[in-house]
């Protein structure tokens, strides 16, 4: 906790300290919207909007975009979802993304591995949406394995925004990728993050991961502006 004069109005009963760290307010004091668990995470206001931040690194991409609502905005767009569409968000972090495709599809689906995280994401007056939107299904848990739960071609549109491949490796998998082939739809959509780099010391994850989608039958063609990579997998 912290007294309220030592910081600024942000909106309603939010507040920001100097360094803009979001507070909620509590009486005549603050709570710091933040949590140990294994790791630190955080939420910090950027252009206006709070991001997530987890042991100090921010886990929303903000460069080349006006706000990070921007980012989430973009990524909808190139999807180009129908009112019918079931979308599947494998990493929800704050729910951007899965809030701009809640707006645009029929249901969707996201998972988030951290409790912490989706702890943030209830506190979180931009992520409200997420949890009042009755044909969106937030499950806490890994996406590697929540997905095997999926029937096969149930999913239209897939979202893919992994944390980077040296903390999970396995969601850059041929196991996992194959997943996604199973639960996709001939013809459905998927979008993947990669990163503005997309190597490690020893691979070049994003060269590595367009061959891949390509040998099992998506047609792939990268976003650098959303350091991502679209991918269509093929009717046949």
């Amino acid at each position: 906790m912290i007294f309220m004069k030592k910081l600024k109005k942000f909106q309603g009963d939010y507040l920001v300290d100097e360094d803009n760290n979001l507070y909620l307010k509590q009486g005549d004091k603050a709570m710091k919207l933040s949590f140990f668990d294994g790791h630190y995470y955080s939420l910090r206001v950027f252009s206006g909007v709070p991001v997530l931040e987890i042991d100090g690194l921010r886990m929303q991409l903000v460069r080349d975009f006006k706000t990070p609502l921007d980012y989430a905005k973009q990524v909808i767009g190139h999807l180009k979802l129908k009112k019918k569409d079931v979308v599947l968000d494998t990493c929800m972090g704050l729910g951007y993304t899965a809030i701009q495709a809640a707006k645009k599809a029929g249901r969707v689906y996201t998972y988030e591995l951290s409790e912490a995280v989706i702890r943030l994401a209830k506190l979180n007056p931009f992520s409200k949406e997420l949890f009042e939107m009755k044909h969106v299904a937030v499950e806490q848990g890994s996406c590697f394995e929540k997905i095997k739960e999926l029937p096969d071609n149930s999913i239209d549109v897939i979202i893919h925004d992994p944390p980077r491949f040296s903390h999970a490796p396995e969601l850059y998998s041929a196991g996992f990728y194959k997943e996604i082939k199973r639960v996709l739809k001939p013809g459905g959509r998927l979008f993947h993050y990669v990163g503005s780099v997309g190597k490690s010391r020893r691979r070049d994850i994003s060269k590595d991961t367009m061959k891949r989608l390509s040998s099992m039958g998506f047609s792939v063609r990268k976003l650098e502006k959303l350091q991502g990579i679209m991918a269509v997998l093929k009717t046949f």
